[in-house]
Order: C-alpha cells, then sequence, then structure tokens
C-alpha cells in the first residue's frame, strides 16, 4: 500500500476555506447577535494577511461587510434616539439583516465554487 501524504499548500487552503466558511456562518447569526459578526471580522482581519488571494478577497469582502454594516446601525440608531423616526429604525434594520444574509450568502457561494469576489469593496453583492 502506497503511503500518500497530502500537499501541504492544498491542506493549507482547505483549512483556509474552512475557516472563510466558519467567519461566514458567524456572520449569518449577526443580525440577530452583533458578537458574532465581530468575531467573524477579527478572524478575517488576522487571517487575510497570510491566506491564499482567492481567499483573502473574502476576508476583504467580510470586513467591508462590516463596516458598512456598522455605518447602517449607526443611521438606524440615530433615528430611533428621535422618537418620530422609530418606524424608519426599524426598517433600516430590517433592509440591514436582509443585505447582510443576501450578502453572506453569495460569498458563501463563491467560497464554495472556489472562486474569488470580484470586488470585495464594493457596497453590493
Amino acid at each position: 500500500m502506497k503511503n500518500v501524504t497530502p500537499n501541504a499548500s492544498t491542506t493549507d487552503e482547505s483549512s483556509e476555506r474552512l475557516i472563510a466558511g466558519i467567519s461566514y456562518v458567524l456572520f449569518l447569526i449577526g443580525p440577530t447577535n452583533g458578537l458574532t459578526m465581530l468575531i467573524a471580522a477579527i478572524i478575517a482581519y488576522m487571517r487575510k494577511d497570510q491566506a491564499p488571494a482567492w481567499i483573502a478577497s473574502h476576508y476583504e469582502f467580510q470586513l467591508r461587510t462590516v463596516i458598512y454594516a456598522l455605518a447602517l446601525l449607526v443611521v438606524a440608531i440615530v433615528c430611533a434616539v428621535t422618537i418620530v423616526l422609530i418606524p424608519v429604525a426599524v426598517l433600516i434594520w430590517l433592509l440591514w439583516s436582509l443585505w447582510v444574509i443576501i450578502r453572506v450568502v453569495v460569498g458563501i457561494i463563491r467560497l464554495v465554487d472556489g472562486r474569488a469576489n470580484p470586488d470585495p469593496s464594493t457596497f453590493f453583492v
């Protein structure tokens, strides 16, 4: 029987791909629990420099998602502070949640397909 050892770069890439996938799952929980989104952002920030370029684009995509999400939440909080605009704040939060879920699902699909994000810095998908 032949003793086959996996290629080190293939093993590193698959483990890096798994970590990126776990980060995406943490982002899916994000609209209900912001702490998991923060944990995913920390993971993405720490791993982006040592990951292969196509996976690093996923980490950049995740970091941009956090930055844009925080900006939208600040707008929602400002609206909520003014009591008159509470319905607007709720609408912003609902749209924000939908936006995060869509970005994460598209990111997961690209990760599973082995594709990089074409433009990780974009606000849209």
